[in-house]
């Protein structure tokens, strides 16, 4: 099918749309350079699986950046080889009726201060509305209390999280249906109707790691060889970086055989770096930066690495979690609440309280004795995760919006 981008100035000659016309519009932007749109490869695979399961026509509406693109994860197209209809809005442009026209339900990011008005928009034109969730108010407090020192400052965002919460929540008891991205999300607002619970991930299932791919791996463990540990992610103070080295130096100091693979980049790097030279840490840390996810993270994920380390201090709900398990990959972290959460739902890891670093390696050392806890924890994950890959996790939401928009008012 051959498709086109839809500029403001061509709305009025759009074409009737086929019954349950499904627009998307999702928080993460779109960047263009010449002739060409360049998404993020994590939504556009998402789309790509939207148009294949939707019984109708799939657009998006979505906002351009002008942000520098990221390192890895982009998909680059020309306009007529886009599978899905798109229409692009300038900075600081909001969704009106207009970019509506003729769209049976929207799935509007939850997350989005600019999205808000969307289920009251949808009310006034008889267009279902379901949104997506996955930050909570203690996660945004989190974020800016870590962002900044200036008591002022935080004062103010921190009003103005306050003040858009109340707005997210008044949106929220508009809308048909929310769609809650981890535990946390889905605990916060469990009085919005037509609540689903789902977990994120970029892995399908034919990349979950195989029974005999993990067979080879744990047969590493049972010989007690050194752990194998690993953290990906970005090396800033919420995701618990900065820890990480002193994570590693505890566990030389008390003796446990052990190399730590560091993947991604950040604004710790080079504090991190200096911390690994000044304690002689090069032959226990490998800083690796940014890694291509397909082709290289999930690869090594599978074959060299025992035990992953999240020393996340925020509660959301990471898709490390979900992509790491899915390697048959184990972790130990720290109970935020997306961790707490997930182990409360299935045996998959280890937790400890918010930065305590010390009993996160007493757990570590613990599992350096007991390989067979490691061992049963490995499957443990692959088990989950096979319930809950790329594919089967979409097809439960293509269900539920489908429920959304056959229901009545």
């Amino acid at each position: 099918m051959r498709l086109k981008i839809f500029d403001n100035l061509q709305f009025n000659n759009l074409h009737c749309m086929r019954p349950f016309h499904l627009a998307i519009t999702p928080s993460v932007p779109v960047w263009k350079s010449d002739n060409l749109l360049i998404f993020d490869l994590k939504f556009y695979n998402g789309m790509l699986l939207y148009t294949e399961k939707w019984p109708g026509d799939v657009s998006c509406i979505i906002s351009l950046s002008t942000e520098p693109l990221p390192e890895f994860g982009v998909k680059a197209l020309s306009y007529n080889e886009l599978p899905f209809k798109c229409i692009t809005l300038i900075e600081k442009e909001l969704i009106s009726a207009t970019h509506l026209q003729g769209v049976s339900i929207v799935l509007a990011s939850g997350d989005s201060d600019n999205q808000l008005h969307l289920s009251k928009l949808c009310k006034k034109e008889n267009i279902k509305c379901v949104y997506i969730i996955e930050y909570i108010p203690e996660t945004r407090y989190q974020i800016a209390a870590l962002s900044t020192s200036n008591p002022i400052v935080k004062i103010r965002r921190f009003f103005y999280i306050w003040e858009k919460e109340r707005k997210r929540v008044a949106a929220f008891k508009l809308c048909d249906g929310l769609q809650s991205n981890g535990v946390p999300a889905h605990s916060e607002y469990s009085e919005v109707k037509n609540n689903l619970l789902f977990f994120d991930t970029r892995v399908f299932e034919n990349q979950i790691i195989k029974d005999n791919e993990l067979e080879q791996r744990v047969n590493y463990l049972s010989e007690y060889k050194p752990l194998r540990i690993a953290f990906s992610g970005r090396l800033i103070r919420i995701k618990g970086a900065d820890h990480l080295v002193k994570f590693a130096l505890k566990l030389k100091q008390i003796n446990i055989p052990f190399h730590l693979k560091i993947y991604g980049t950040g604004e710790l790097e080079t504090e991190m770096k200096k911390f690994i030279s000044k304690h002689h840490l090069e032959n226990d840390i490998s800083m690796l930066g940014s890694v291509d996810f397909y082709k290289i993270l999930i690869p090594e994920l599978k074959q060299t690495v025992d035990l992953f380390v999240c020393l996340h201090r925020q509660s959301d709900p990471s898709c490390t979690y979900l992509e790491t398990l899915s390697c048959g990959v184990p972790i130990v972290g720290y109970k935020n609440r997306a961790f707490s959460g997930l182990l409360e739902i299935f045996d998959v890891g280890w937790g400890a309280e918010l930065n305590d670093l010390d009993e996160i390696c007493k757990i570590v050392a613990d599992l350096n004795s007991n390989r067979a806890e490691l061992i049963e924890k490995s499957k443990n994950s692959v088990v989950f995760t096979r319930n809950h890959d790329f594919e089967a996790t979409f097809q439960r939401r293509i269900d539920h919006i489908l429920s959304t928009v056959n229901s009545k008012k």
